[in-house]
Formats: structure tokens, C-alpha cells, sequence
């Protein structure tokens, strides 16, 4: 195996710290083609920067990935105010499906094209990283409008959930030659939430992206979850004894009433030995009344008819039925 023309060249020019990588075994399932390991790039002053880990991909992305590290991604580190000492690569070839979701489209991962930046180291020690807001702003768009001039797909945090602590940049090739750029450069630590997860024996998502891009990844993350909704609660009538069930028999009660007075009023007179209204005792018996046995017995009545429509009017303490609880 012979490392392709263009990438022996910038090795020979020593624009590039690169070699063969030997130790990948082709697999029909991500397609064949000859694997470059780029280690280091040098820059403009003349330092070269060594790539943490390597990048292994094909020749072509080896060229583009070298190309931008040297010529827009040093520049914009030194003018945000670092040195750039090394890159930190999130992720390179990788023969798997696109965000790690099993049954997913392949990734440009797996087709050798594609290289992930995650940071940069400096040279008083600090590390500028992409996750959780920790590129200068400045940086940030330096490097965006720098990727999505020269790749064919760019992803950062605020694209699809995957990619936020990582630039993704690849070389994907569709019709027309139609570009994806999707960054939002004002996410800062704030994570975009991932609509799914992905199913129990696929291995955790992380970095990636595919020649469908931004969009088709989402497609193919939705295809792994399922959104659950609750149903509406249907309504539940009201029991008897309850408000809604007293107002409704508001007529009824006020029925009872009028009839409770009354048998109060009779009661009362049987209580009192049959007396009339004017205090003459009577011998069980008043003007045109009923006998005073015949009294009591009406009394009863009342006080029954009375206590039945006591019950259905929700008067009855012991008929209010208990509120109802929810989970």
C-alpha cells in the first residue's frame, strides 16, 4: 500500500507529519480506501503542532483538515489571545452509524471522511475547549465561517444535540454540491437536549455526521425514541350528596324545608300533650284535629320523609362524598 500523491507531497515538503495507517483492517460495511494517520501540521511561524490523538482519514480530508488547522485555526487562536501548542481531536475514521444510533445511516466517520475538533492546548497551559462555552466568542466565529468555507458539512453545539463538545467538519458529497453549516455560536453552556436516546445495545452517541447531514441525523435520532404522551383524564360525574348534585336537586330541598317546618311545628304540639295555641288542655284531641295518637303517628312520618329528603338534598353529614385525590 502507497500513501496517495497529494498527502506523500506535503509529507516530502514537510507541510505535514504524516503516515500510512497499517493497523485497519478494510471492512466492505465502511468501504475501502487508503488510510493517512496525520500526527502534526506546521504553521506559519515555522512550529509544528502536533494533532492529540492522531486524525486517521482518507488522503483527501488529510489535506483539507491539515490546510484549516494551519491556516485559520492557528490565526484565530493567536488573535483571541492564545499560542497554540496542539489540537485535540475528538474523533476521526470511525466505522459505525451516524451518532452511534444502531440502524442509522453511516456516518462520513465511517467513510474516512470526516475529522472532529474538540479543543486547543496553549502554550502557558490553559485549554480552550469546545464544550460547554469554552472558546472565545471571537474564536468561535472565526472558525465557523473558516469551516463552512471549506468543508462540505460543519456541526457544533446548538445543531442536533450531538455535537456539543466537538466541531464536526467533513467532506460529504451531495448533489449540487450543497452545504450544511449548523452552529450556534451563542450556545455557550447551555447543552442542546437530545430528542432521543439511543436503544439499549447501541453504544453511547458522541461525535458525528453524515453525508445526509444535520437534518437526516435528526431523522435517523427520532427513528431510535419515541415521544410519550398522557391522555386526557375523561370527566367524572358527580357523585350524589355532592354540590354539583344538591344544586341540581336545589328544588327538592327546598321542598323538605317548608315540609320540616311543618312537622316541627307538629311535633312540637305532640311533645306538648296536645295544648292549643290559646293554653286550654285538651283530652288528646283539639277542634277538628286528628286524636293524639293519630298525631304522632303523622309526626313520625313527617320526621321520616323529612330525614329521606334531608338525604337527598346533601343535607345528610354522612352522605357528602370524600374529594376525589389525583397522582
Amino acid at each position: 500500500m502507497v500513501m496517495p500523491a497529494a498527502c506523500a507531497d506535503l509529507v516530502a515538503e514537510g507541510v505535514i507529519e504524516a503516515s500510512l495507517e497499517t493497523s485497519l483492517t478494510p471492512s466492505p460495511v465502511c468501504g475501502t480506501f487508503i488510510p493517512v494517520r496525520l500526527t502534526a501540521v506546521r504553521l506559519a511561524d515555522g512550529r509544528m503542532i502536533p494533532l492529540k490523538p492522531a486524525a486517521i482519514s482518507r488522503c483527501e480530508m488529510t489535506v483539507a483538515a491539515a490546510a484549516w488547522m494551519s491556516e485559520a485555526l492557528a490565526p484565530a487562536v493567536a488573535a483571541a489571545g492564545g499560542v497554540l501548542s496542539a489540537i485535540r481531536i475528538a474523533d476521526s475514521y470511525n466505522c459505525r452509524p451516524r451518532n452511534r444510533v444502531a440502524g442509522a445511516k453511516m456516518s462520513e466517520h465511517g467513510r474516512g471522511n470526516a475529522v472532529d475538533v474538540g479543543g486547543f492546548e496553549l502554550g502557558d497551559g490553559r485549554v480552550w475547549t469546545v464544550a460547554k462555552g469554552g472558546l472565545p466568542m471571537a474564536l468561535r466565529a472565526s472558525m465557523k465561517d473558516s469551516a463552512c468555507t471549506r468543508f462540505a458539512t460543519v456541526l457544533g453545539p446548538g445543531s442536533d444535540g450531538y455535537h456539543e463538545d466537538h466541531i464536526h467538519v467533513d467532506l460529504a458529497q451531495r448533489r449540487n454540491d450543497f452545504k450544511l453549516c449548523h452552529w450556534n455560536l451563542d450556545a455557550g453552556s447551555a447543552v442542546a437536549s437530545r430528542k432521543d436516546k439511543p436503544g439499549a445495545n447501541a453504544p453511547a452517541a458522541s461525535a458525528e455526521s453524515g453525508a445526509g447531514g444535520a437534518s437526516e441525523d435528526k431523522e435517523a435520532a427520532a427513528a431510535a425514541g419515541t415521544a410519550e404522551t398522557e391522555p386526557e383524564s375523561a370527566p367524572v360525574p358527580a357523585p350524589k350528596g355532592s354540590a354539583a348534585a344538591g344544586k341540581a336537586a336545589q328544588g327538592k330541598g327546598t321542598a323538605a324545608k317548608g315540609t320540616d317546618a311543618k312537622g316541627t311545628a307538629i311535633k312540637g304540639a305532640a311533645e306538648k300533650g296536645g295544648q292549643s295555641t290559646n293554653g286550654q288542655a285538651k283530652t288528646g284531641q283539639t277542634n277538628g284535629s286528628k286524636p293524639k295518637s293519630a298525631q304522632d303517628k303523622s309526626a313520625q312520618d313527617k320526621s321520616a320523609q323529612d330525614k329521606n329528603a334531608q338525604d337527598k338534598g346533601g343535607g345528610s353529614k354522612s352522605t357528602q362524598p370524600r374529594q376525589s385525590q389525583s397522582d
